[in-house]
Parts: C-alpha cells; structure tokens; sequence
C-alpha cells in the first residue's frame, strides 16, 4: 500500500491550491487490473478524506467476460456487491454494462448506476472510431444516471464530445428527439461539477468560479443563430471560441494565450510523438512496430 500512501499524501499536498481551483481524487485504474482488496481500500480512503474515486470499468467484452469468469456477475454488480459504488464514484466509460447486446448478459446494471448514484464518463469518440457505441446514452439519462462527458483520446476537444453524443447516441436509438443539445450541454458542464462534488463549477451563479467561454456569435460556422447552445453543439469549430476566463480571469483573448507559443508546442509534440512511434516495438507486448500498429492509411509512394 506504498503507492496508496503516496497517492494519498499527493491529495493532501495539493487540496486547495489555485484559490481551491485544485482538488485530488484516487483512480485505481481498471477494474479488472486491480483487487478487492485494493477497491476496498480505495474506498475506505476516499471516505476518510472525502475526494472522489475514478475507475475504468465495463469498457470492453473482454474485461466484462473475465469479470463474470472471476466472480459470477457484470463488473458493476461486482462493484455494487463489494460496496464500491455510489455518488462520488466515477466510472469511466461503461459502455458495455450488463443488460447491454454487446455483453450478450442478462443483468440491470443501469438500475444499479442509478440507484447507487454513480456517475459515468461518457467518451464517445474513442469507441465509435472503432464501430462501438453506447446503448444509448439517454437510456441512461432516462434510468435517472449522471452522465458526464469524457474525451480520452485525440482530440482533446470537447465540442467533438458535445456533438458525437448527441449524434451517435440519436443513431442508436433512432430517435432525433432524445440527446438534445441541452442533455449534452448538461453533461458537460452542471454533470460534470456534480460527479465531483463541485457545486462551485459548470455554472453561473453567485459563488460559482467564473469559468466563461466566450464565443464568436457571428463567425462562419455560428451563423445563422437562433439557438446558442445548439450552435455551439452542432456548428461550432475551434476557432470559434474567442476567450476563456477561469475563475474570473481571462487565460485567453481573441484566441491567443499569453505566454505561448503554438508553433513551438505543436513542434515539441510532433517531436515526442515522433520518438515514440520510433521506438513503439519496445513498448509493445509482441514487439510489433507502429506500421503494424497503425498502417498508414495508403501505402508509401515509391517511384
């Protein structure tokens, strides 16, 4: 329990920095990478001090097939039986709960999530670039759960969140009134303060930190404008936003940031992307390279 010690005294370390800006939670990683013992713990210690706990849990058939073989039940009935779950709990992704075609398992995992208030992240993007999807995000809106969003991978862009839940989760239901621009929008904002007990965030309000996004209404993509919100959730590009204020002060202004260079950090990134992909077959358990990997999408040009 080093590592747990360590995580703790972290958590202790940074509480309150940036005028309270600054909290810490325990991630105990994945479900089926961690023990009970440690699930207990984890839980056991975010009680004592009070800080959210992440956790990665029914996020693929193979986890959820090894955690029925483990212990006869979903990995979110597993949960709930050894006292894991509740309002401060946030799942990542469970995407494939039990109940769900993906899993092909009879069980109300939904009934579960709702019941025992646990929240989930919703990372959209990264499972339906691979032909996954959720069934359906407002499903679980409708079961009562808290449904915030997630980006997890590139990009790191929250309009795309935004916009690929409300689309993808339309898609599954084949319904275009549900997953509005307003479910969405909730999701991440008022959603995602909630699951980390932050009435301060994801709104304005008296007390709240005064995190603004400002937008450019009349921009290419946000005209013609009826509905802000639906804009920014369908139509909005990057460029669109303007300024963003956090906790009443501006970090940047007609799309600039003070203190940084673009070109240089896209460099920098291009650079440490570049050597990891060099060195990718170290890194890999079969000690492939990164065109097996990740092909190329044509072949390379040789004359």
């Amino acid at each position: 329990m080093r590592l747990m010690q360590k995580a703790v005294d972290f958590i202790g370390e940074i509480d309150g920095r940036a005028n309270g800006r600054i909290k810490g939670f325990l991630t105990p990683a994945q479900v089926d990478t961690c023990s009970e013992t440690l699930l207990r713990r984890s839980r056991a210690v975010a009680n004592e001090m009070k800080v959210p706990v992440a956790l990665h849990a029914s996020q693929s058939v193979p986890e959820f097939q090894e955690m029925v073989r483990r212990n006869g039940c979903s990995p979110i009935e597993w949960l709930d039986k050894i006292g894991f779950l509740g309002d401060d709990v946030l799942l990542g992704h469970a995407i494939m709960p039990g109940g769900s075609s993906w899993v092909n398992y009879h069980a109300d995992d939904l009934d579960i999530l709702a019941n025992t208030g646990t929240n989930v992240a919703h990372a959209v993007w990264v499972f339906a670039r691979r032909g996954i999807a959720m069934e359906s995000y407002s499903k679980y809106l409708a079961r009562g759960i808290n449904m915030t969003l997630a980006t997890d991978t590139c990009p790191q862009s929250m309009i795309e969140a935004l916009r690929w839940t409300a689309v993808i989760a339309k898609i599954m239901d084949r319904r275009s009134e549900v997953a509005t621009a307003a479910d969405v929008f909730n999701s991440a904002t008022l959603a995602g303060a909630k699951s980390l007990g932050r009435d301060d965030l994801g709104r304005i309000s008296p007390g709240a930190k005064a995190d603004l996004l400002f937008w450019e209404g009349a921009s290419l993509f946000m005209t013609p404008m009826r509905d802000p919100i639906r804009n920014i959730v369908y139509s909005a590009q990057t460029e669109d936003l303007n300024a963003s204020m956090v906790d009443g002060n501006f970090i940047m202004k007609d799309r600039v940031v003070p203190g940084f260079d673009p070109k240089a950090l896209t460099a920098d990134l291009q650079k440490g992307a570049e050597h990891m992909w060099a060195n990718m077959h170290h890194q890999d358990w079969a000690h492939r390279d990164i065109n097996a990997l990740s092909p190329q999408s044509y072949p390379e040009y040789r004359p």
